[in-house]
């Protein structure tokens, strides 16, 4: 099954572009895609290859993935449990490149499977959270 692929521009450097996507998730994810956005406080990525990725409840961390890849200014992926079953993980890749007066970011949802193919249509709201995203990026 193909991934899904959206892409975004951003008006800053591939390694702010990196820092805003990983260590400022929390500010720029929507809330409503948490398990409860009332108590949504953040997400932590820890910033290595098998560090946890977790949304933050009051603090208590709810792991939904595992980084795959951490190549600061280039390259982040994770695997991806949240909204599916744990299981069977997606997983996610996403490469900064650099344009003239910024950096163009490409996600790539994928690993779909047999496994866990039943949650893909989840996953139609990308473009509104990489818009988000792109949001946070302005001042940086």
């Amino acid at each position: 099954m193909d991934p899904i692929r959206h892409q975004v521009r951003v008006p800053c450097g591939p390694e702010r572009a990196f820092e805003v996507f990983t260590a400022e998730m929390g500010a720029w994810w929507d809330p409503v895609y948490s398990p409860d956005p009332a108590s949504y406080t953040g997400i932590r990525v820890e910033p290595l290859v098998g560090g946890l990725v977790a949304l933050l409840h009051g603090g208590a961390p709810y792991p939904f993935g595992e980084v795959t890849v951490w190549e600061p200014g280039e390259r982040f992926a994770q695997t991806w449990t949240l909204a599916m079953d744990p299981a069977h993980p997606s997983a996610l890749d996403v490469r900064f490149e650099p344009v003239e007066g910024g950096c163009r970011v490409l996600l790539e949802h994928g690993g779909w499977t047999a496994g866990n193919a039943a949650f893909r249509g989840r996953f139609r709201d990308w473009p509104h959270l990489l818009g988000r995203y792109a949001e946070t990026t302005e001042g940086a």
